[in-house]
């Protein structure tokens, strides 16, 4: 076994991939596989990467094994330069909990290193979504199920030991959640009760906690029904520049079509208004998408991005369409990833496409 397999990472090391490439012109999607296991041969992947993701070539260019046991919800901060990997905890593919969250720093072309153990806590066992506040350099993490559902605040989440413990515990076990999504001090989630639809919390990393453990309750401070929407609400993207809010929701399991991504345009009216129930703008849906169980979304949140890229944990696809395609649509470009081996179940996404519109953000 070679020392790359034996740090935990083997990609086509090309660092001559896209000469000169800005750091401002970049289009990168990862995206997190489910499986876990290990081989004598080969170490397992639990991340692979799209680069250009934009282009008219869309593979697969790099893969990479992080610390969990079977990768769950991803995300990438542009500020930490680090992707954050949470551990898939199913009934399928483990019998304990694992409860790291994967902490992989990004190099300049892309590839990717394991930063130390990752980040360990108890409190990590069912974790659906981050969002990275880098006026404070916290990751909040979204627990979104059990005793210990909650939001978490991670200090410094980039500088990783055995031990990461929050330094900020925000508990309410009667909150069913799935994915994140932040802007202006608000952290949107899919709520996946009935009646299924959004949660919005405020102010997060500035709320009180008890000296004596560091606990506070959580309450969000708008609840938003979705009309028609099913509990299989999952990942969530929300693009800022365009105001354009999309969110997968899982179909049967087994009929192509029955898969759905909901889209919110001018979702910041929706939000400041006083409506309680509000409804998708469009929905990508139907037999030619080829959506059955699509788990995560992310929108290209530059403002030239004309992407939206889908995940679908059923089809073992990774598709493509237009952020402004509405009902049964072909996708743009498909990725067949059922016959991989290694990683195959696709189940999270984290794009990173910047350029000057995205500076700030």
């Amino acid at each position: 076994m070679t020392l790359a397999l034996l740090l935990g990472f083997y990609a086509c090391e090309d660092e001559n991939v896209e000469p000169g490439l800005e750091i401002r012109q970049i289009s990168r999607l990862y995206v997190s596989f489910e499986e876990y296991g290990t081989s004598d041969e080969r170490a397992d992947t639990t991340i692979r990467m799209i680069q250009s993701a934009d282009s008219s070539v869309f593979v697969f260019r790099e893969s990479h094994v992080s610390q969990v046991q079977g990768g769950g919800p991803i995300y990438f901060s542009p500020f930490a330069k680090t992707i954050f990997q949470a551990s898939v905890n199913s009934e399928e593919t483990s019998n304990e909990l694992d409860t790291v969250i994967a902490a992989v720093s990004v190099q300049q072309t892309g590839l990717l290193n394991n930063a130390g153990n990752g980040i360990r806590s108890r409190y990590y066992n069912k974790v659906r979504g981050f969002v990275y506040h880098a006026a404070t350099r916290s990751l909040l993490v979204v627990n979104g199920a059990g005793a210990d559902a909650g939001i978490y605040v991670v200090d410094n989440p980039s500088s990783t030991g055995n031990q990461k413990q929050p330094y900020k515990k925000l508990l309410n076990p009667d909150l069913d959640m799935w994915g994140a999504a932040y802007q202006n001090d608000r952290l949107f989630t899919a709520k996946i009760s009935a009646p299924a639809g959004l949660y919005m919390f405020q102010n997060l990393t500035t709320m009180s906690v008890r000296a004596s453990d560091s606990v506070a309750t959580l309450n969000p401070a708008r609840i938003l029904q979705i009309e028609d929407a099913s509990i299989n609400l999952r990942g969530l993207s929300y693009d800022t520049i365009k105001n354009v809010m999309a969110i997968a929701e899982m179909g049967d399991g087994t009929t192509v079509g029955s898969g759905r991504i909901l889209i919110f345009e001018n979702f910041s009216d929706l939000i400041q208004g006083t409506a309680e129930v509000i409804r998708p703008s469009r929905v990508i849906t139907g037999p030619n998408t080829g959506l059955i169980s699509p788990v995560d979304v992310a929108i290209d949140m530059r403002a030239s991005g004309v992407y939206l890229y889908v995940a679908d944990r059923a089809a073992k696809k990774v598709s493509r369409f237009r952020y402004t395609d509405d009902g049964n649509v072909e996708p743009d470009e498909v990725i067949d990833t059922s016959d991989l081996g290694y990683g195959e179940t696709p189940v999270g996404l984290a794009l990173d496409a910047r350029d000057d519109s995205t500076v700030g953000r």
